[in-house]
Formats: C-alpha cells, sequence, structure tokens
C-alpha cells in the first residue's frame, strides 16, 4: 500500500459500477427542494463537470455520453482504471470527457475551465487530510459561483460500530501470505469465526453478525478499497461543513430527496430538538446521532441562491417526471433504509397510470382530479419517495433531446457490445433522464441481439454460455443448451412483454 498510493489501497481494482446520485436532473431537483436555486448551466445541460478520484469513470463516461453539450473532466491516479475508461469513452465516440491519470496534486496543478459541479464519491473518507487539502484549494480555485459539489463519507457515529471490524480485517490481511483476494477471505472468514463464539464486542454490539455475513457476498474489490486503505476516516458532518467552508461552500441539503424529510426519521420531539442548535452544521449533526447514519451523500454549494416561496414552487411545477418501472410493479409497501413505508393505493394508482402515459411535470399530474384530491403536498412527496428510491426520476428539458438521443445512441451501442464478454457497465444512458438505466446482461444481450437481427435466446446462449454460465428456473439448474435456450425464449417473451417499451420510453432501446 505504499508507493505511488499515498496509502491508498493498490493491486486491486474498483468495483465497476454508475452513480445516478449526481446526475443532473437529480442534482437539479434536491436543490430545488431544499429551496436552492440549481445552476443553470446544469439545468440547460451546458455544464462543466469534473469526478476527481473516479475509480473506473463508468459514472462520468455514461453522463458524457448522455450530455453532448456538456464537458467532463475525470481523474483517478489508478491507470489500469483510467485505461479502460479511455477505451470506452473511444468506443463510444466520446469527445466532450477526458480521463486523466493523475493524482490529486497533479490534477491540482492543472489549468482548465471553471467548473459547474464536481462530484467527491467516497474519496473524502478514503485520503489523508493532505489530499483533501489540495482537493479543497481545487474546489476554492475553479469551481464557479453558483457551483454545487457532491460529497459523500463514512459518517459518525453510525460508523463507529463498523472501526473494530476495520481494524481486524486491516491487521489480518497485512500479516497474510498469498494474493490480496486470498487474504481477504481468509480475514472475512476468520471474522466469522470470532463472531461465532460469541462475547464481548461482537455480543454487545448490533449489526456485526450480519455485517461479517455480508462481507461473505461481497467480492474483493469492494473489501480492499472499502476497508484496507492506510487513510480510512468518518467525520461528523458539523467537521466536513466546516472544512468545506473554508473553500467559500455551504451545506445546501441531502443529494437523496427523501433524506431531506426530517419526519422520516425524527419523532417531533427530535425534530424540535434538532432545531435548538443555532449552528445549522451542528443541527445536522444532532440529526445523525439521533438516527445513527454512518453514510451521508451531501450538496454544499458556492454564493448559492435561496429561492423565495412563489420561485420554488414554480421551478418545481416544472419539473417533469418519468416513471423506471412499468405502474403496476410500484409496490404497496417498499422498504427503504427508514424502514418499510406504505405506498397508499389511491395516491400510487392514479399517479403510476399518469406517468405510465410519458413523463409528467407536478403541474400537469396535479390538474389530474384524482391527483388534485390527494393535494399537492401528499404528490409532491410521493415523487419524492419514487426518486430517492428510483422508481421514478426527474427528466432534462426537451431543449437538446436530439442531441442527447444521437449521443446517448453511440454510448449504448458501445456499451452492449460490452456485453458480449461481461456485464459492465450494467447501465445504458438515457437521453430523457440525461442519467443511466440499469440493464442486466441478458437483457443488454436480447437489445444487441435485436440490433443484429438475430435470434435472441440463441445470441444470448452463445455469449453465455461462452463464459459458463448456466440458468436456473425456480431454483432448479437448466441442464443442456436446450433447456437453457428454452429458459432464455421464456425470459425474452417476459422481456419484451414487461420492459421494453419501458425501455424505448426512456429512450434507451
Amino acid at each position: 500500500m505504499g508507493g505511488w498510493t499515498e496509502g491508498y489501497v493498490g493491486g486491486i481494482d474498483y468495483i465497476r459500477a454508475v452513480y445516478r446520485d449526481w446526475s443532473p436532473a437529480l442534482l437539479c431537483f434536491a436543490l430545488t427542494l431544499r429551496g436552492w436555486r440549481p445552476p443553470e448551466a446544469l439545468r440547460r445541460g451546458g455544464f462543466t463537470m469534473a469526478e476527481p478520484g473516479c475509480g473506473h469513470g463508468l459514472t462520468s463516461a455514461l453522463l458524457a455520453g448522455a450530455h453532448p453539450a456538456a464537458r467532463f473532466e475525470a481523474m483517478d491516479f489508478n491507470p489500469s482504471h483510467i485505461a479502460g475508461a479511455r477505451r470506452l469513452a473511444a468506443d463510444a465516440g466520446l469527445t466532450n470527457a477526458e480521463f486523466l491519470e493523475e493524482s490529486f496534486a497533479d490534477y491540482a496543478r492543472r489549468d482548465g475551465p471553471m467548473l459547474d459541479a464536481v462530484a467527491l464519491h467516497g474519496v473524502w473518507s478514503w485520503v489523508s487530510a493532505e489530499n483533501r487539502a489540495i482537493l479543497l484549494e481545487v474546489l476554492r480555485r475553479r469551481l464557479t459561483p453558483g457551483g454545487v459539489v457532491f460529497v459523500s463519507y463514512n459518517a459518525l457515529p453510525g460508523t463507529l460500530v463498523h472501526m473494530p471490524l476495520r481494524r481486524l480485517l486491516v491487521e489480518r490481511c497485512a500479516e497474510g501470505d498469498g494474493s490480496l483476494p486470498d487474504r481477504i477471505a481468509r480475514a472475512v472468514e476468520f471474522a466469522a469465526r470470532l463472531a461465532a463464539q460469541g462475547g464481548g464486542w461482537f455480543a454487545n454490539t448490533d449489526g456485526v453478525v450480519e455485517r461479517i455475513e455480508q462481507l461473505r457476498h461481497k467480492s474483493p474489490n469492494y473489501i480492499a478499497h472499502e476497508y484496507l486503505n492506510g487513510d480510512w476516516t468518518a467525520f461528523y458532518h458539523a467537521d466536513v461543513a466546516r472544512e468545506l467552508a473554508t473553500a467559500k461552500l455551504e451545506f445546501a441539503g441531502a443529494a437523496v430527496p427523501m433524506e431531506q424529510l426530517d419526519d422520516l426519521t425524527l419523532s417531533p420531539t427530535q425534530q424540535a430538538l434538532a432545531t435548538e442548535a443555532r449552528d445549522p452544521a451542528q443541527a445536522e449533526t444532532l440529526r445523525d446521532m439521533m438516527t445513527n447514519r454512518s453514510f451521508r451523500r451531501d450538496l454544499f454549494v458556492k454564493g448559492g441562491e435561496r429561492l423565495g416561496p412563489a420561485e420554488r414552487r414554480l421551478l418545481l411545477g416544472e419539473t417533469r417526471f418519468a416513471l423506471l418501472v412499468a405502474a403496476d410493479d410500484l409496490p404497496d409497501v417498499a422498504s427503504t433504509p427508514v424502514g418499510r413505508l406504505p405506498f397508499p393505493r389511491a395516491l400510487y394508482h392514479p399517479l403510476g397510470e399518469a406517468l405510465a402515459e410519458g413523463p409528467q411535470s407536478l403541474d400537469a399530474l396535479l390538474a389530474r382530479p384524482a391527483l388534485a384530491a390527494q393535494g399537492e403536498d401528499a404528490v409532491l412527496r410521493a415523487l419524492v419517495l419514487l426518486t430517492s428510491l428510483s422508481l421514478a426520476s426527474p427528466v432534462m428539458p426537451e431543449d437538446g433531446l436530439a442531441d442527447r438521443k444521437a449521443s446517448c445512441d453511440r454510448f449504448n451501442a458501445a456499451v452492449l457490445d460490452r456485453h458480449r464478454f461481461g456485464d459492465t457497465p450494467g447501465q445504458l444512458a438515457s437521453p430523457l433522464l440525461g442519467a443511466g438505466v440499469p440493464v442486466s446482461r441478458i437483457e443488454a444481450l436480447f437489445l444487441l441481439a435485436a440490433s443484429l437481427h438475430e435470434e435472441p435466446a440463441a445470441f444470448a446462449w452463445r455469449h453465455l454460455s461462452a463464459d459458463g454460465i448456466v440458468l436456473g428456473r425456480d431454483g432448479e439448474r437448466c441442464e443442456g443448451n436446450d433447456a437453457n435456450r428454452a429458459e432464455l425464449t421464456r425470459r425474452h417473451a417476459s422481456f419484451t412483454q414487461r420492459r421494453l417499451s419501458l425501455l424505448n420510453g426512456l429512450g434507451v432501446a
């Protein structure tokens, strides 16, 4: 873990994933909901965005495909991450994204345009204080007035429970022999044996056994980067807010819209206690203490403008939303980080029916009698919950849709072709959302087969079987080529009936 990695875990790549949290439409919705004016460039699509510590760069690449009028800078010091990102960018014809193999210090010395948005996913907790200072200098120098920063980090006090487990994994991996994945597997199994004997910290800390069991099913790539970095710091929100304040940044609210709703997690008495703190940063920290939050996704603004009630209502009323699932797949009860929430049919059934017709603004939804009867606050709250649970999403303005569609088509063609040999990136770019839409490898192979005028089941099985993949149904393994092709034929029929029209509506098929 030494040398050029500066204490960051090396020799094993980070997981390959696309994150929706800082997609422009979602950023704008979260800011508007909280009463901040979103950057006009983000609303219209001609923005400049940076992602320091981008990992494999899949989020920046997808957003670049979905926003051809925008410009993206993504940097990571791991050369294998950047090599893969550049290959994807070349295959997808991305001319508006630059993937840089640089340290934070190298990046800070780089001249470039002013930035409208910066995404710092996880890095705040995983880098040294010196590197955080370098990032602050970048934000001071290059974030434009009115710009927004997304920052996620391990939060206190909720992360306290994980610290002994992390120490155990770090020590066991450091003293073991063999490859890092093998050492990680042995360390997790050792932790499981310790937990099984009970007593002490294991017996007196809720959730430890469950967390260790979850780790047994995680990839070594995830565990290495989540637990084994030389720098691994959890923060109270107030400390993060005060550090970012040195770059003229002010806390704007939670990036996940439902996390802005105190009544989901706090009793009326707890809400009142939080408001007793005069310092907003301390009030937010009190909320974390009362909920034992372990991870935060926050938005900060530089010189952000507050919206008056009338203008906030105007912008929310104009915001359009699209469903990400079929209307009849909306649940009656949803499992959320704060427990199970009921979705009353009287509200969610007409809401789902309306959104199934295509993107609808809040004002258009409220013009429908069945939804008007529920009241504006209830409809907006439902949209907040659906958006936060990835069941719906705010969408981009119609201006520029044709250009976004052409760019998304090029990006998606490159992504689909990759699914011949694997399942990443597992999202396609939507010109409507300006963000990603998750697809499985089998769904991607069905879409690729259609574009090549191939028989879908046979095409999918040819590529899956080449990787040694065997399908199953109802807990039983499909034996032989005929059984697997038959299962794929059945799945393709379901895909055509249940998913294809939705993907078409989102512009990814």
